[in-house]
């Protein structure tokens, strides 16, 4: 008798007459292998391929390079998605926009001529060898927002989809993405020069929503991911339709590979909901740094956050390091803001007010040097009060003492001892000859 092999792909067993004689141990291996005495051959039955037609809304695009899959899914421009409407981004101020995006061109371009992009490709590493086989295209038409998906079916289809592509995407003016100039784009660029076509968004204004969603959230997220964002911020929450986005190559490859088409909706629900996200997450984006003080709820993370974007942007960032530390009671973050406000007023040339906020950081971080020597320029230059600033030179020495022995310990020290001799030389009493 010859047995099958170990994981022969029995569903029950095969029929065997066994010996009444066996021994239990001889019994017992069969029985593991799938043989049982007296039981039919029953081999599993074949699954069935399902099609993509059969599971995927949309239908055939005609292109002259042959055709792709289009999927086409339609939204009432107030659809809510989370805790904004989708129209929300119509909203927005072109102005605060090109602040977010750190580009002045934004600011001129309609909101309604904005394209909302997002790809899924065959693997995560980008490159030459990655295809974007799930185009998703999200964008406002009159009273609606269109989701448009072109998905390869068969990556011989793929000069289809750039045809399509190459006849679509010159309609808009503004193109949104979220981690897009870092990956969707580049790959999409690279399949067209493959092609040997232009693509047509190079030029286009660009907002890429992953740079301002890191500058806000960092601090107060574990990750600035879309799907964290979703769930932390922006109240969307994805059903059980949804995939991990780094299980989508594997399943796409599975797909290629048996033709069976049962997991492909997971996916263009994934990339239906990221293309959803964006506009919702721009439109956040724009109300909390154009009126913070609108947007309840905001961090203390948040806040100091939002008023290091407005220094930077040549704004003043005042009363939001105000919220901030009322936000904050205490550790590092406090110490950041107390900081950063002291800083902020002295850029004004307020000395008196300076004061106050360097002689909280003082107190609030007696570890530091920067406020003592800071009290101590003050009072010495802007304030004239010499003695004052004697004694906070002496207390930044004080401080400079106890860092670590090395080369940054002696200059510190050098330098300090260097103002303090200057001020005892200024509090001598005036001699008369």
């Amino acid at each position: 008798m010859r047995l099958p092999p170990c994981g022969c792909p029995l569903a029950v067993a095969l029929t065997l007459q066994m010996p009444n004689d066996l021994s239990p141990d001889l019994r017992e291996r069969l029985r593991r292998l799938g043989v049982v005495r007296g039981a039919r051959v029953l081999l599993p039955s074949p699954r069935r391929p399902v099609a993509v037609e059969s599971v995927l809304p949309g239908g055939f695009h005609e292109t002259p390079a042959g055709r792709c899959w289009l999927a086409r899914t339609e939204y009432p421009a107030g659809h809510a998605h989370g805790r904004l409407p989708l129209q929300s981004f119509l909203a927005l101020s072109s102005d605060v926009l090109a602040v977010i995006g750190g580009d002045p061109s934004l600011a001129t371009v309609p909101l309604s001529q904005a394209l909302f992009l997002d790809t899924e490709t065959t693997g995560l590493s980008g490159g030459t060898g990655t295809m974007a086989f799930l185009v998703g295209l999200g964008f406002f038409e009159e009273d609606r927002f269109v989701v448009l998906q072109a998905f390869l079916r068969d990556p011989g289809d793929e000069p289809a989809m750039i045809g399509f592509l190459d006849e679509f995407l010159p309609r808009f003016r503004l193109l949104v993405t979220f981690n897009g100039r870092g990956f969707d784009v580049p790959i999409l660029q690279n399949r067209f020069v493959l092609a040997r076509r232009p693509f047509p968004l190079d030029g286009v204004p660009h907002l890429d929503l992953l740079v301002p969603s890191r500058r806000l959230w960092r601090e107060r997220l574990v990750s600035c991911s879309l799907t964290a964002l979703e769930r932390d911020v922006l109240g969307v929450v994805r059903d059980q339709a949804d995939i991990p986005s780094g299980v989508i190559p594997l399943v796409y490859r599975d797909y290629l590979r048996t033709g069976d088409a049962r997991e492909i909706p997971r996916i263009l629900y994934h990339n239906r909901m990221d293309i959803l996200s964006m506009p919702v997450l721009a439109a956040h984006l724009g109300r909390v740094f154009a009126d913070p003080e609108e947007e309840a709820g905001l961090s203390g993370e948040e806040l100091g956050a939002l008023a290091r974007w407005y220094r930077d942007a040549g704004r003043d960032a005042e009363v939001l390091l105000r919220a901030a530390l009322r936000q904050t009671r205490a550790g590092v973050q406090r110490v950041r803001w107390l900081n950063e406000l002291a800083r902020t007023v002295k850029r004004r040339g307020e000395w008196g007010r300076s004061v106050e906020w360097w002689q909280q950081l003082a107190l609030e971080a007696p570890d530091r040097i920067e406020p003592a020597v800071e009290l101590a320029k003050v009072y010495e230059w802007h304030l004239d009060r010499p003695a004052l600033a004697l004694e906070w030179a002496r207390e930044a020495r004080r401080r400079a003492e106890n860092l670590p022995p090395g080369p940054h310990r002696e200059r510190e020290i050098a330098e300090i001892q260097h103002r303090i001799r200057r001020l005892e030389r200024r509090m001598l009493p005036l001699k008369f000859f």
